[in-house]
């Protein structure tokens, strides 16, 4: 059994572990996280993309590839804000624990959307620190919408998964966790 170590539980909600470091980290630098979730979201496209072919459900394709497309739209507007920012996100490297969060996705579909749901329910808490943090208006409409798509995007997926993949999820929580305490010191350097 895999432990949820990468959030605090605190009164029934999720916390980022290293949440008060990220946002001290972040206060004018956000065009970093712009960048990295520009270069998360195409990898999560190209992992995506490939299982299309192997779904038979009509369904269950309508949501994966319903996936993608969010994932695309929202990298480029992440990579627009990145450049707003003034960062490149073309620059960005992936540390290892970040590309471990991509080779950890499983083979099997439902895995696979199990993993993603505990993908974006880390994903929709760095959302959250992301809008806290975020000083100019155009920033704060694009986490807005994000986060909105976000949320929808977790319901499909409870909605699919269900119970049954706590597993998978937990992986990419745990995952998630590490990555982001490796990654968060690095946001200081890449701005």
């Amino acid at each position: 059994m895999v432990t949820l170590r990468w959030t605090i539980v605190h009164k029934g909600r999720r916390v980022i572990e290293n949440r008060s470091q990220l946002e001290q980290i972040l206060r004018g630098r956000l065009g970093a996280a712009f960048a990295r979730h520009a270069y998360g979201m195409r990898k999560w496209v190209d992992l995506f993309a490939i299982r299309v072919p192997a779904v038979e459900d009509a369904y269950l394709t309508e949501l994966v590839t319903g996936i993608v497309h969010q994932n695309a739209r929202h990298a480029r507007m992440f990579r627009e804000r990145a450049q707003a920012h003034g960062v490149d996100p073309d620059l960005y490297v992936c540390p290892p624990e970040g590309e471990a969060t991509y080779e950890g996705m499983p083979v099997d579909i439902d895995e696979t959307l199990a993993y993603a749901l505990g993908s974006i329910e880390h994903f929709g808490d760095l959302l959250a620190v992301y809008a806290e943090v975020a000083e100019l208006p155009d920033d704060a409409a694009v986490l807005a919408e994000v986060r909105a798509d976000n949320d929808r995007a977790i319901s499909q997926l409870r909605e699919r998964v269900g119970q049954s993949g706590n597993g998978a999820a937990a992986t990419a929580h745990e995952l998630y966790r590490v990555r982001e305490l490796a990654e968060a010191p690095l946001y200081a350097y890449r701005h």
